[in-house]
């Protein structure tokens, strides 16, 4: 009788003449879940000895953690979201009585709504960091460029992002907050009737939460995935740090022990933000009642802010050309 360990193995090389395991398990080190290249060329258990064999640099400490922690965040944010999408309807009559019953009906679903409302906000902040961390460390130059582009592209893909999920469930603050950015962005040229092109026009109905919704959960996933891959193929080409004090190489085995870590603390944490400081869920919209303090998205205050300075009698198209020669500094 065949031992199970030798049924196991004739198994896997069974399935390896057949099918290219090791090129499957090198996918993840695209997104940094595995830091480090396979030989594809080699069976998937001669790769991984290979592999867990050599010294290398961690993408789980600092200061390289961030990149590893937003595309986990991204993940999280992907899971939830999927399971918040079998519920919801995109409509402007029925998506806020929808995303109600979500966290008032659907078993843990309160809890998935917070965690993926948290997850964004962390999302977001981790690619602020990440823009700032590589502007100081130098990466928009010596051959590093790709990833400085990168991150700056992946923080602009993600507040649009978060822009197009803040509407989805239809609540006064959700849609006052979206009306607030539209004006910002409108007012740019170029951009401006960019965006209202994609989105179906200047206000906000059942057509442009439609589009909006495809946006949040196709087209800028997507993107974002794209820019992932991007990221860690240029990390895996000229390194990942210029900074002198680099962590030292170390076995894929802490590596990975590193990132087991990171998402256990991020489950924790996540849960714990969702049950103790819970975003409030705001009364439905109502486009002819406007909250007293309705205001962009925070990323886009300084910008609305400066708008705001502008007398209104100018033309829009010369406010927005005015905002962008602000924010770009020309005097």
């Amino acid at each position: 009788m065949e031992p199970p360990g030798g049924r196991k193995r004739s198994l896997l090389g069974w399935i390896e003449t057949r099918v290219n395991l090791t090129e499957i398990v090198s996918f993840l080190s695209a997104f940094g879940l595995l830091p480090t290249e396979l030989d594809t060329r080699k069976p998937l258990r001669e790769a991984m000895r290979e592999a867990f064999s050599q010294p290398l640099p961690s993408y789980a400490r600092w200061p390289n953690i961030l990149g590893i922690l937003s595309f986990i965040l991204f993940l999280f944010l992907a899971v939830s979201g999927t399971m918040m999408a079998f519920y919801y309807q995109p409509t402007a009559e029925v998506a806020y009585s929808s995303a109600t019953a979500i966290a008032r009906d659907v078993s843990f679903g309160s809890l998935i709504h917070q965690v993926h409302r948290w997850a964004a906000t962390l999302f977001l902040l981790v690619l602020a960091a990440r823009v700032v961390r590589f502007f100081l460390a130098g990466l928009y130059a010596s051959g590093r460029e790709v990833i400085w582009m990168v991150a700056v592209l992946s923080f602009v893909v993600g507040t649009f992002s978060d822009l197009t999920g803040r509407l989805l469930p239809w609540t006064a603050g959700g849609y006052w907050t979206t009306v607030r950015a539209r004006e910002v962005i409108d007012a740019l040229p170029l951009i401006g009737p960019t965006v209202s092109f994609l989105v179906g026009g200047s206000g906000l109905d059942s057509l442009v939460l439609t589009r909006f919704y495809v946006l949040h959960i196709v087209v800028f996933p997507v993107t974002l995935v794209c820019l992932f891959f991007l990221h860690f193929s240029s990390i895996r080409r000229v390194g990942m740090s210029r900074i002198e004090n680099a962590p030292k190489s170390r076995s894929l085995r802490v590596a990975m022990y590193d990132v087991i870590l990171i998402v256990v603390f991020l489950v924790g944490g996540l849960i714990t933000l969702a049950v103790l400081w819970p975003h409030p869920f705001d009364v439905v919209a109502d486009p002819f009642s406007t909250p007293p303090n309705a205001r962009p998205p925070w990323y886009l205050l300084a910008p609305h802010a400066l708008l705001d300075l502008i007398p209104s009698i100018v033309p829009r198209f010369l406010r927005g050309l005015a905002l962008v020669l602000l924010l770009a500094g020309v005097r």
